[in-house]
């Protein structure tokens, strides 16, 4: 499978953010993520397996998934996905290596 397109990453204390090229197949992988976290919500309809609404048609809109120990902020603009996490940091770890298993940098 075609993996995310990974524009720009840091760190700063106990928050990590990750900015992506803005792709529908955001959603399959940050669900998998997402489940593998432990947080129940997902960006799609898991009964149905669809995106109830484009990513692609996102705009200026923020998502909120939390459990635990994550709380995770998804920012759709024009044409990015800002992922921005706060969790302790042997969780913000274990988070930056899902995130980074499916998405590579781009060279821009």
């Amino acid at each position: 499978m075609k993996k995310l397109n990974l524009v720009g990453l840091g760190t700063a204390g106990k928050r990590s953010y990750f900015v992506l090229e803005k792709k529908n197949i955001f959603s399959r992988y940050f669900n998998e993520i997402l489940e593998k976290l432990g947080i129940e919500e997902r960006v799609y309809d898991k009964e149905y397996d669809s995106v109830l609404e484009s990513i692609e048609e996102k705009n200026n809109e923020i998502e909120h998934f939390k459990n635990e120990y994550f709380d995770i902020d998804v920012i759709y603009t024009a044409d990015r996905i800002i992922v921005i996490t706060r969790a302790e940091d042997y969780k913000l770890k274990e988070f930056k290596s899902l995130m980074l298993s499916c998405s590579i940098m781009n060279k821009e």
